[in-house]
């Protein structure tokens, strides 16, 4: 299938918050927050990290996910608190991803519904969405809320489930945009199909091969198609 075919029978964009709409962490490094968030895990722990906790990897929410698997719930709230508190402070210098603010506000003029579907958190996207004017043009956040099982998180189709139900639309006339292998696995799941946003040396092999639909390069790309291509009706 190709983009104009994909957008011909989109009636609503879901898309992804972090990559497709903003570099999140541009301002406040994904790492830093991560190293926080390990020293908050350690105190928690008496001075030691849980087996698999230690790696060093620069992933806010995939640690949020591992806390997770231990069973503590204590911890697990703690760090799901301090994931949104950080994602709040990083989107005041979050980078505006090149043309999608065009893509947002063309879907919607087109008539399509727009819901941004992400594991960031809730409250960082809408501030986000206000400080850059874009909540106009976005009908409906389905992202990470207090008190939300961390394992419920992409790639599991559960928010793009969440997203689907609260419009009065058909799985085969979404689709959803993201950035990511586990954006493409969570678009599969829910049966939505799914354009990759190939915003990094070596993503457009791993998104094709994920199984997406369709695999642009560029945002403004995407935005001209949705200008060019009038959504097919209802059948």
């Amino acid at each position: 299938m190709t983009l104009a075919e994909l957008i011909s029978q989109t009636r609503h964009l879901l898309i992804d918050f972090d990559g497709p709409i903003c570099s999140v962490f541009a301002g406040y490094p994904a790492v830093a927050i991560a190293d926080e968030l390990r020293e908050m895990i350690r105190r928690h722990c008496g001075g030691m990290l849980p087996h698999g906790l230690a790696e060093l990897h620069g992933d806010p929410l995939r640690l949020l996910v591992d806390v997770a698997q231990l069973g503590d719930d204590e911890i697990t709230r703690k760090i799901a608190d301090a994931c949104r508190d950080a994602e709040a402070t990083a989107v005041n210098s979050a980078a505006a991803t090149p043309g999608a603010d065009e893509v947002l506000r063309t879907a919607s003029g087109s008539g399509r519904r727009v819901t941004v579907v992400s594991n960031n958190a809730t409250a960082a996207i809408g501030d986000y969405l206000q400080a850059h004017e874009l909540s106009p043009h976005v009908a409906g956040i389905a992202a990470r809320s207090d008190g939300m099982n961390p394992r419920l998180l992409k790639p599991h189709p559960f928010l793009l489930q969440r997203a689907i139900d609260g419009a009065d639309e058909q799985r085969s006339r979404a689709v959803f945009i993201g950035d990511s292998v586990t954006d493409i696995a969570a678009g599969i799941a829910a049966g939505i199909p799914t354009i990759g946003y190939a915003n990094k040396p070596g993503k457009h092999q791993r998104l094709t091969d994920a199984g997406a639909t369709v695999v642009v390069d560029s945002m403004r790309l995407l935005a001209a198609e949705l200008r060019s291509t009038t959504a097919r009706p209802a059948q």
